[in-house]
């Protein structure tokens, strides 16, 4: 691989890294949004969720092209965080 081609695979795998990391950011944001009350919120939450599984699996074909691009095996998939859900109680002044 030419010095050229390593820094564009390079470039390349800190992109698609880059997305990996925002698009777990806004699952978790999606996944905190699902305490509301609202039931608008509520349901596009569900569809912010359902939309970053279809772009999840498409960054883990270009993880999967990057590594044959690269010659090596593809970085372990990072998008999975735990998730913790749990009811929040209202106190006396926020009814």
């Amino acid at each position: 691989m030419t010095a050229k081609e390593a820094q564009l695979t390079e470039l390349l795998s800190l992109s698609t890294r880059t997305l990996t990391h925002l698009t777990a950011a806004i699952t978790a944001m999606s996944f905190e949004l699902l305490n509301t009350q609202d039931g608008t919120v509520n349901a596009t939450a569900h569809k912010m969720i359902e939309r970053m599984l279809a772009i999840n699996s498409e960054l883990d074909q270009q993880w999967q092209l990057l590594s044959q691009l690269a010659g090596t095996q593809p970085e372990p998939s990072s998008t999975l965080e735990q998730v913790v859900l749990k009811s929040l109680e209202p106190t006396a002044g926020e009814y």
